[in-house]
């Protein structure tokens, strides 16, 4: 009977362990995304730049064909200017839930480079399915993102982008485009960025709340 019992407690012990690693490797994997989340509140005010850029000069050829170019290449360089300037102890986490979600967004980053620059080289810019596919694209790497560290907000976020998606295919007009891309880069992208920042400063250095 005491070694039934000596069993029972030593599988438990092992089952409460195991649990403990899981939550920690899932803290791991958020505070990826919180020590990160300068990247996403920087690419949302990029993308307002450029969005806003076009809304407020509709008629000229150059902004029309620049905007986004100049706008993308801009987020490029701040964005490897911050990552060099971010301390090695803010930097991303190396836990294997860390390193999943950094190959999600890795991977997504190299998609967009490719999709943006095809598409650009080829002038397809313009239509409204290849805008829905970047939203879409975008939401799918929080989705997983949101399921790789059973994050609920962020599971909220992919679903803003999502919608953002679906709504693009009824949209009347380019007015109607800018305001989704104006919603999306508000919410969806600055706005998240901002809540992961204030978490990683409000948790010390990270710690995110398990039902944030």
């Amino acid at each position: 009977m005491m070694e039934n019992e000596a069993e029972v407690g030593a599988a438990r012990d092992d089952l409460v362990r195991r649990v403990e690693l899981m939550e920690s490797m899932i803290a791991e994997g958020r505070r990826f995304i919180t020590r990160c989340g300068w990247i996403f509140a920087l690419w949302g005010l990029v993308s307002l730049a450029a969005t806003g850029w076009l809304f407020f000069l509709p008629d000229s050829n150059w902004v029309g064909k620049w905007a986004w170019p100049v706008c993308l290449v801009a987020g490029v360089v701040l964005t490897f200017i911050g990552q060099a300037l971010q301390t090695r102890e803010a930097s991303c986490d190396e836990s294997t839930r860390g390193r999943s979600v950094k190959a999600v967004w890795a991977m997504m980053s190299v998609a967009l480079a490719i999709y943006v620059g095809t598409a650009m080289m080829r002038h397809y810019t313009w239509q409204y399915s290849y805008i829905a596919a970047l939203l879409m694209i975008v939401g799918m790497a929080h989705a997983i993102s949101a399921a790789i560290l059973r994050w609920r907000v962020q599971g909220v976020v992919a679903a803003i982008w999502w919608a953002g998606a679906i709504a693009i295919f009824f949209a009347r007009s380019r007015m109607d485009v800018q305001l989704v891309m104006f919603l999306e880069m508000g919410l969806g992208m600055t706005l998240f960025g901002l809540y992961a920042m204030v978490l990683n400063r409000s948790n010390d250095g990270g710690r995110v709340r398990k039902n944030a």
